[in-house]
């Protein structure tokens, strides 16, 4: 979606931005087994398990929307025999899976430490990971980021075999990777930044430089040519892996701007209260970690496409090779977003302050109409008939929205999407034909039409099953007041 001639707005490339505002909810899991991590990426067999064998949710990594596991079973045949050995503390905190990727430890193992140490002062912290604790405690920024909650290398705990828990506090996460955060996590991790940051410049805004930046993600050439005419013009250079981990924690500020090409070292803005700046983008998307940590954190962070880069290599499981056309285009575009303040120019949502026309049904192209069935009230497509089966009406409004609704007025709900409510507000474009495509607002994805009934909102361009037709209802379809 385009603000502005030439600024190209990044689109979020998955769902899943959630925010609640209560905190998560802690549980004290009694003869629970603690089976361990074997070193490499997730496996199959981690975890906390119940008595029963089942996979303790909330002890585990979850990512996405909808939310899967990373790689645990559900459920196992350990369970907590008498035949396993016991744990030798009574009580332990359970401090989740210790990631060694900065951006990652932000996002997964620093989220479960929002009730702070008094919540598990004198106990034993329980942890999974893929690596030995005493590698792990020796990567400074993570052993730091621990010693700001008064933790170090002692305080943790790691079995490395089936052992039998008497009793396991577990603390809800405040942050699940591209699903939802709680407003506890923004408050938890401005308060370190406000105890522990130390100010990295003055009032110049700032640019982020990756370019001597060993990435494991991408490489950009080009991007030594745009810090030369950044510095130039005023800019503040900073290359994050250089900073310490408390300078680290003030690179965004509220009132002066932190610019450069989306990463790890802007997951750090969470550090701040609603903080400004202009992220770049390599590929036109943004994870929705990135969108999530803003909404929870009030930010405003504008993502824009970079102009004139070029994906010169893409190899899986190697960093990609982009290429910039015009650095000093590029310097230029990020200037004028500066000077235009382009993070205050935010879009207008106010899909309930538009007026709607008519009612229609909609026929999809495999001629099935879109319905629910009011046992779960999730949006698919079928015949349109049945005892619990409600046809779907949309009303097309101004400024491209449409809303969506029943005649019953029940709670609609959107796979792959957050959208749910008795009227659930997406935009539309629409074909010479009439036909039209219905997508999401916060991720630019449509819905598609699957051939098995289901109607995600996942899709980055419309095609045949994205477009529906307009029936004309005779009938009000509609309890809601639009």
């Amino acid at each position: 979606m385009r603000f502005s001639a030439g600024v190209q707005d990044s689109k979020c490339m998955d769902g899943g931005l959630k925010v609640f505002e209560d905190d998560p909810q802690s549980l004290i899991i009694h003869d629970s087994v603690y089976i361990p991590r074997i070193p490499g990426h997730y496996d199959a067999q981690f975890g906390i398990y119940d008595i029963y064998g089942r996979l303790v949710q909330t002890a585990g990594p979850r990512r996405g929307w909808p939310t899967q596991a990373l790689g645990q079973a559900s459920s196992c045949c350990v369970s907590p025999s008498k035949a396993f050995p016991a744990a030798p503390e009574l009580q332990y905190f359970y401090g989740g899976n210790i990631v060694p990727h900065y951006g990652h430890f932000i996002t997964e193992t620093l989220p479960r430490y929002w009730c702070e140490r008094a919540a598990y002062e004198g106990m034993k912290i329980l942890v999974h990971a893929e690596k030995t604790l005493d590698s792990l405690f020796a990567i400074p920024w993570l052993a730091e980021f621990f010693s700001l909650l008064g933790l170090a290398r002692d305080d943790f705990v790691v079995f490395d075999r089936p052992t039998r828990l008497s009793s396991l506090i577990v603390a809800g996460t405040s942050f699940e990777e591209n699903h939802f955060s709680h407003r506890a996590f923004a408050r938890f991790c401005n308060a370190l930044g406000d105890r522990y940051g130390e100010d990295v410049s003055d009032d110049r805004p700032v640019y982020l430089s990756r370019a001597g930046f060993n990435s494991q993600m991408r490489t950009i050439r080009g991007e030594h040519d745009v810090v030369s005419h950044l510095e130039r013009a005023g800019f503040a250079i900073i290359s994050p892996e250089t900073l310490s981990l408390r300078q680290q924690l003030r690179l965004f500020s509220s009132h002066r701007p932190t610019t450069g090409f989306v990463g790890s070292a802007f997951h750090n803005d969470i550090f701040c209260a609603s903080p400004v700046g202009i992220a770049l983008t390599c590929d036109g998307l943004v994870s929705s970690n990135f969108a999530l940590m803003d909404r929870v954190n009030d930010a405003r962070i504008r993502y824009v496409t970079t102009p004139g880069i070029i994906l010169e290599k893409f190899v899986l499981g190697q960093p990609a090779l982009y290429r910039l056309e015009d650095p000093r285009r590029v310097a230029s575009h990020l200037i004028d977003l500066v000077t235009a303040r382009a993070w205050e120019m935010q879009k207008e949502n106010h899909p309930d302050r538009v007026v709607y026309g008519d009612a229609f049904t909609l026929l999809t192209a495999h001629q099935t109409w879109l319905q629910i069935d009011r046992q779960t009230g999730i949006v698919v497509h079928g015949s349109g008939q049945g005892e619990r089966i409600v046809k779907v009406t949309v009303r097309l409004g101004e400024q491209g929205w449409a809303a969506l609704t029943t005649s019953v007025g029940d709670c609609l709900s959107v796979e792959r999407d957050n959208a749910q409510g008795v009227i659930v507000y997406l935009r539309y474009t629409q074909r010479a034909d009439g036909r039209i495509a219905l997508f999401s607002d916060e991720t630019s994805r449509f819905l598609c039409a699957q051939p098995d009934g289901k109607l995600p909102c996942d899709r980055a361009e419309p095609k045949e099953w994205e477009f529906f037709w307009l029936v004309r209802n005779a009938v009000t379809h509609s309890t809601a007041d639009l």
